[in-house]
């Protein structure tokens, strides 16, 4: 009797041991489905496409609605071209400007100081050649001097060499209101060019913000550093 009470209750643990066993096993595997459950559910395109619309959303915060138009070199140079000194108006840098007047107006003053000087000269020498067979009418003509706001006497070899240096004088400054305007030129290209040049020594890092999507924690908002390289 005592025997089979033994046998019973040995055959009662057993038995509640494999029911005990086969519990832990059930409840095991019901984790693991649920754990792949919710990472195939993260995976899902449309969790990706949050995650990408957070992380969009946080640039436009960031940045600028309306990004800065580019400054054109090129364009600072057709201007100049153009209209001297409007390059250096496209640049915003509108003191520059007088100076450039300035420049025209000198050299455009000295072309007409020369030329009017010149002509003083020039038709007193051709007023003593004959237009015909080129022979010499007279050996001194009169010629007024502008500077001295007289009329003197001057001989063909006097008046030759001072129409010929007026004429070179004149000459060289169209020469100089060329150089004048590719100078203007040259110089809004340059500054338009340094407008747009970072020339700093700045080589720090900026911290801003990112959003990410991760696997096992889906949508994620953090930040980043960002080193520029130039």
């Amino acid at each position: 009797m005592i025997r089979s009470g033994l046998l019973l209750i040995c055959w009662c643990v057993v038995g509640l041991s494999g029911v005990m066993s086969q519990q832990v096993k059930t409840d095991s595997l019901q984790k693991r489905f649920a754990r792949l459950a919710t990472l195939a559910d993260t995976l899902r395109p449309d969790s990706l496409k949050n995650a990408q619309g957070l992380k969009d959303t946080l640039a436009k915060i960031v940045a600028p609605t309306k990004p800065a138009a580019k400054h054109s070199p090129r364009k600072a140079a057709i201007y100049s071209l153009v209209v001297p000194s409007l390059g250096q108006a496209y640049n915003k840098q509108y003191w520059k400007m007088p100076f450039v007047y300035a420049g025209f107006g000198t050299v455009i003053y000295f072309i007409r100081y020369f030329n009017i000087r010149y002509h003083d000269y020039l038709t007193p020498y051709i007023d003593s050649y004959n237009p015909v067979t080129g022979a010499a009418l007279r050996t001194e003509a009169p010629v007024y001097i502008r500077g001295q706001k007289i009329t003197r006497t001057l001989t063909i070899e006097q008046i030759t060499k001072g129409k010929d240096f007026y004429r070179r004088y004149r000459d060289l400054n169209f020469v100089m209101l060329t150089a004048v305007w590719a100078l203007n030129i040259i110089e809004a290209n340059v500054a338009a060019h340094l407008k747009t040049f970072d020339m700093s020594e700045d080589i720090s890092f900026r911290v801003q913000p990112d959003a990410g999507y991760n696997s096992f924690t889906g949508g994620i908002i953090g930040a980043k550093i960002v080193i520029p390289i130039k």
